[in-house]
């Protein structure tokens, strides 16, 4: 960084700005990045979805299922067997329907949850129905779990052959190739007043998403006229399909999910296998015929079969603005190159004006434990606990203790310890982005001007012990009890939302500008 000077030996005018006044260069940087975030999550200002994997030719087919009287004997007998008996034995059933034309390298998963008895039956008479054809070129597994997300993840995990600590499963008698799809059938508890709708949940873990092509193949059949389905994503249904909502909340909602919400249905767990999947929730049969949306799931299976390779020709990193629009990696990462930019003004002030360079004993000890915690978590937790839900609480808490606070930080290492905090912090959250983006985004937001203030020299107590509370705000607990409070009733989640007496542009003015002086 120091080599960042003209030829005549003198730093560059508008490096020496920033080296002057940081904090005001800061707040620039990091408003810029909230208004460009405003502006191209804005699905009037993003790209339009388009089908890559030509082959797929979502509703060219002509759907001819005719079993809804089977279905619905289904579902007479689903609903005397629930109400005679309770199952609690964990057990998944599973049926293949073997291809005629290929040899089985290739496969496609068709799931639903026992409960789901709408559902269940819908897809049994499919399966009855999908028998009878011969147009088949890969086989289909039609899988009803019993016990959600870890029953599939169980089911999954003795497909591929993995070995698993925490899953325990019977070996499948039955098994076939390289599942290139996975669509969970769901119906929809209650009926909507302004029409039918298809409800799509697509997050997997991690905040990672199927392949686009598989979502707006989906969105296109039901939008056929024959279907005349509007589809909806996170549960929001703005002012152009006849609802109320905010047509922002989509961007929102998407980000937020993916960052905190760990399994948002049994499909989620299908992408740890490579499996690209999505959750279908049909309406119920008091608003839409049982025929159609056996079609749709028909429509579905029949564009799968046309896929000539696995999915990869459209993204697997985006963010949806609408069921129409979405926004690409190549415009949704440098947000984050804006929010954390600040971290980087202030590490490099600190780097030029450090007298000398020494590795700081307290940031050896946070780093220590960091590895302890990671050793304790991965082992102890996962071979030797009997009751790991309240050891890893016990873990949670003790993480709070400011711990780097027991040995003295000297005079002398106080500012190399303050770079390589904001470094350090800048390069972490960047790491965690090309993973999570939303995750990395919603931590920098409260992260930055946080640790921006608590970096802040001040030898008066009171503000030393301001700054250790503002420590433990950048703590993934305070981050997530933030986002719990403040973040959930504005994103219509439900329940009032908390009002805010701060003029936040203001306080982040302050948290800024204390370090321009």
């Amino acid at each position: 960084m120091r080599s960042l000077v003209t030829s005549s030996g003198q730093r560059h005018r508008l490096l020496q700005r920033i080296l002057d006044r940081p904090g005001l260069f800061g707040l620039i940087s990091f408003a810029t990045a909230l208004y460009y975030a405003s502006f191209i999550l804005d699905y009037r200002n993003a790209e339009h979805t388009r089908v890559s994997e030509h082959a797929l030719m979502p509703g060219l087919v002509t759907e001819r299922f005719d079993k809804d009287g089977l279905a619905v004997e289904y579902l007479h007998g689903l609903r005397e067997h629930v109400n005679r008996s309770q199952n609690a034995s964990g057990t998944n059933v599973y049926a293949v329907l073997r291809a005629p034309r290929t040899t089985g390298v290739e496969a496609m998963l068709f799931a639903v949850d026992l409960t789901q008895r709408e559902a269940a039956a819908m897809m049994m008479a499919y399966a009855a129905f999908a028998r009878q054809q011969v147009y088949w070129a890969r086989d289909l597994f039609f899988v009803f779990v019993d016990g959600g997300a870890p029953g599939m993840d169980a089911w999954l995990s003795e497909y591929h052959l993995v070995e698993d600590g925490a899953l325990h499963g019977d070996p499948l008698p039955e098994v076939g190739g390289m599942m290139i799809a996975g669509v969970v059938i769901k119906s929809q508890a209650t009926k909507s007043t302004k029409g039918p709708l298809l409800r799509i949940e697509l997050n997997h873990l991690n905040g990672q998403l199927p392949n686009l092509d598989l979502f707006n193949s989906v969105v296109r059949i039901a939008g056929k006229g024959k279907f005349a389905l509007q589809s909806t994503v996170y549960g929001v249904r703005d002012m152009e399909q006849g609802g109320t909502d905010w047509h922002m909340l989509v961007p929102l909602r998407a980000m937020y999910t993916q960052a905190f919400v760990a399994v948002e249905g049994i499909h989620s767990v299908m992408g740890k296998y490579g499996v690209q999947a999505i959750t279908v929730a049909v309406p119920s049969l008091a608003s839409y015929p049982l025929r159609h949306s056996a079609r749709l799931l028909e429509a579905i299976a029949r564009s799968l079969n046309n896929v000539l390779e696995r999915f990869h020709q459209s993204y697997f990193l985006y963010i949806l603005a609408s069921p129409d629009n979405f926004v690409s990696i190549a415009y949704f990462m440098p947000i984050i190159g804006g929010v954390l930019l600040p971290l980087l003004m202030f590490a490099y002030r600190d780097w030029t004006y450090l007298s000398s360079f020494t590795v700081p004993r307290t940031w050896i000890l946070i780093h220590a434990i960091g590895l302890c915690t990671w050793m304790i978590s991965t082992t102890y937790f996962a071979k030797y606990s009997e009751n790991p839900k309240s050891e890893i609480i016990y873990l949670g808490l003790s993480m709070l203790i400011p711990w780097g606070l027991i040995v003295p930080t000297p005079i002398s290492e106080i500012q190399s310890l303050r770079f390589f905090l904001l470094l350090e912090c800048s390069l972490a959250a960047a790491s965690v982005a090309l993973l999570n983006f939303s995750l990395a985004l919603c931590f920098a937001l409260v992260a930055v001007p946080v640790i921006i203030k608590f970096t802040q020299d001040n030898e008066k107590r009171p503000r030393a012990l301001l700054r250790t509370a503002l420590a433990l705000v950048c703590h993934p607990a305070g981050i997530y009890a933030l986002f719990l409070v403040y973040g959930i009733p504005y994103l219509g989640y439900g329940g009032k939302p908390v009002p805010l007496e701060v003029n936040t542009a203001l306080l982040l003015k302050n948290h800024y500008m204390a370090h321009s002086s």
